[in-house]
Parts: C-alpha cells; sequence; structure tokens
C-alpha cells in the first residue's frame, strides 16, 4: 500500500505507537521494504493518521518536504531503517529472546538525539515535553516512534508484548496485550482469530466428513 486513502483506513493494531510503525514489515513482502509507505509524504500521512501529529503539522511538512526533497528523501530512508530496528527489537522480545546489542544501540542514539528536540514546559495539568523547531523538523514523525519504543522497551512489562502468531495462521503483526490475565492471542480477534477459527472448523469438518466416508467403506 502506498496511497493516502489506503494510509487513512490502515488499521493501528498495536497498542503502542512503536507497534503500529513496526507492523506491515513481514517476510513475504520480499523487496518491498518499505511496506506501506512509499516516500516522505506517506511518513507524514501515517504519523498524522496514528496521532503522532496534528493535523497543521502535517500540512506544514508536507510543504517544507516540497522545498526540500533531497531531504525529505533522506529522513525518509532515516525513517525506513528506523522502522526495520525497531521491528527486530520487539519481534524478538515477542519470541522470548534478547534483542541484538547492535539494534539497541541504534535506538539509544535515536533516543538520546530525540530528546535534544524537547524541553520541560508548564502544562493545563502540571510539566510535559514539547517539541522545539529547529532544521532538522523533517524528522519531526520519528521523534514520538522512537519516544514510544524506548518507553516501552523500559516499562518492565516486556512479557505484555506479542506476535500474532503466524505459525498458526497469524498475520505476525506486533501488539502489546492490555488484558488482565495476558491472554490476548490475536492483534485481533475480528480478523486474524476469527479467520483462523473459522479454518479450524473447515479442517473439523473434512475431518468427520472423512471418517463418516471410511466408515461407510467399512
Amino acid at each position: 500500500m502506498s496511497d493516502s486513502q489506503d494510509l487513512t483506513t490502515l488499521r493501528l493494531l498495536g497498542g503502542e505507537l512503536c507497534l503500529d510503525f513496526a507492523n506491515g514489515l513481514k517476510a513475504d513482502l520480499g523487496d518491498h521494504r518499505n511496506g506501506y509507505l512509499a516516500n516522505y509524504a506517506d511518513l507524514v500521512r501515517w504519523a498524522r493518521h496514528a496521532g503522532a501529529l496534528s493535523e497543521e503539522g502535517a500540512a506544514r511538512l508536507l510543504l517544507e518536504a516540497e522545498g526540500r526533497p533531497r531531504e525529505a528523501a533522506a529522513y525518509f530512508e532515516r525513517a525506513v531503517s528506523l522502522r526495520e530496528m525497531v521491528y527486530r527489537v520487539f519481534s524478538a522480545i515477542a519470541r522470548g529472546v534478547n534483542p541484538d546489542p547492535s539494534d539497541l544501540n541504534l535506538l539509544s542514539t535515536a533516543h538520546v538525539g530525540t530528546l535534544e528536540r524537547y524541553h520541560i514546559t508548564r502544562t493545563e495539568d502540571g510539566f510535559g515535553w514539547v517539541k522545539v523547531g529547529g532544521a532538522d523538523e523533517l524528522e519531526e514523525p520519528l521523534w514520538p516512534v522512537v519516544l514510544s519504543a524506548t518507553s516501552l522497551l523500559t516499562s518492565g512489562q516486556l512479557d505484555r508484548v506479542k506476535a500474532c502468531p503466524p505459525d498458526e495462521g497469524g498475520c505476525g503483526w506486533l501488539f502489546r496485550d492490555a488484558s488482565k490475565n495476558k491472554s490476548r492471542r490475536w492483534c485481533d480477534m475480528g480478523e486474524c482469530g476469527s479467520r483462523v477459527n473459522m479454518r479450524r472448523l473447515y479442517a473439523r469438518k473434512r475431518a468427520a466428513k472423512a471418517e463418516e466416508a471410511r466408515e461407510g467403506r467399512s
């Protein structure tokens, strides 16, 4: 997928911004490493759709990118690399293995760079992080993703990070299991879970018919 209509209707099932960003990177994509992101404009549209950018901020970045196409393309490549790294880190965690230290180093570096783009200021509810404008603001769609990734990674709740089980017919997308007893298995019960249950039901019916046929011949 690469057009804005696809992006504005894309389902966000990860439960965390960083997981929604990583989802779509699957082994069967082959050479299509960008997934549903084809260019910088798609990145901005996705960030707006996911709530990481305001409508005004998205419009501003799209206009800025028109005047700085080479830089926008470079930031898009950086976004794709970040997306792959986030996917590797959390897919490893979902499998119960340690992420590659080099990926953790990349995430740490991205986190430090991102924090330079924020400062603490008073808000209606007390104090909070506010983005600071600057020459590299074309990178702005990535900042909330980095903060989401480091927050989740240090949350102490990594046992809630799961992958919709591809070996059981799931899509492989990552999600944060927010259920009380951590029993969620599918990214979406109404889609992947329902599809797998229907396959199982069909298999059982076929097996029952085959058994009836064997009994009829005996």
